[in-house]
C-alpha cells in the first residue's frame, strides 16, 4: 500500500477509537449518577405520609383563532369564497375579525370563533337606458312613412254618402 493511503487508514481508525471512548465515558457517568439518585431517594425518603396538596381545577381558556380560520369560518357562514380581506376589528368593544367579500358583504368573526354579526350587502342592479335608434333615411325627406298615390289620383274611401231629400 502506499504511505497516503496508510496514513489515512490510520487517522480514520483514531478518530473512530476516540469517539467510541467518548461514547463510553459518557454512558457510565450517566450510568454513575441515576444509581446515585436512585440511593439518595431511598435514604432520604420520609418516615411520615406525604401531604396532599389540594388539586387544582384546571381552568379553560378559549382558544383564539387565527385570521385564517377566521376567513374560513366567515366563507362557510355566508356561503361565499371570493374573500376580499381579513383584517382585526373593533365592534362594540369585542375584539373580532372583520372579513370583507369581494362581493362586499362583511362577517364580524370573535377571537374565540363565534360568529358576531353579519353584513349582507344589498344588492344592486344597473339597468342601462334604452339604446337611442338613429334614423338611417335622412336623405329620403322623411318619406318613408307616407304611401305613394299613384301618379297623383286620389281615391275617395268615405263609406258613408250625403243626400239631401
Amino acid at each position: 500500500m502506499r504511505k497516503s493511503t496508510t496514513f489515512i487508514s490510520a487517522v480514520l481508525t483514531t478518530f473512530a477509537l476516540v469517539t467510541l471512548y467518548g461514547v463510553v465515558s459518557a454512558y457510565r457517568s450517566i450510568s454513575t449518577v441515576t444509581e446515585a439518585s436512585a440511593m439518595a431517594m431511598e435514604i432520604d425518603t420520609p418516615t411520615t405520609a406525604p401531604t396532599l396538596e389540594p388539586t387544582v381545577e384546571p381552568t379553560i381558556t378559549p382558544t383564539i383563532i387565527t385570521p385564517e380560520q377566521a376567513a374560513q369560518l366567515a366563507a362557510q357562514v355566508v356561503g361565499n369564497s371570493n374573500l376580499l380581506s381579513a383584517e382585526s376589528a373593533n365592534l362594540n368593544g369585542t375584539d373580532a375579525y372583520k372579513i370583507v367579500f369581494i362581493n362586499n358583504d362583511v362577517v364580524y368573526v370573535g377571537l374565540t370563533g363565534q360568529i358576531l354579526t353579519v353584513q349582507i350587502a344589498p344588492v344592486v342592479v344597473n339597468v342601462a337606458p334604452p339604446a337611442k335608434t338613429r334614423n338611417r333615411n335622412r336623405d329620403n325627406n322623411n318619406n318613408t312613412n307616407v304611401a305613394s298615390n299613384n301618379g297623383g289620383e286620389t281615391e275617395n274611401h268615405d263609406d258613408h254618402e250625403n243626400h239631401d231629400n
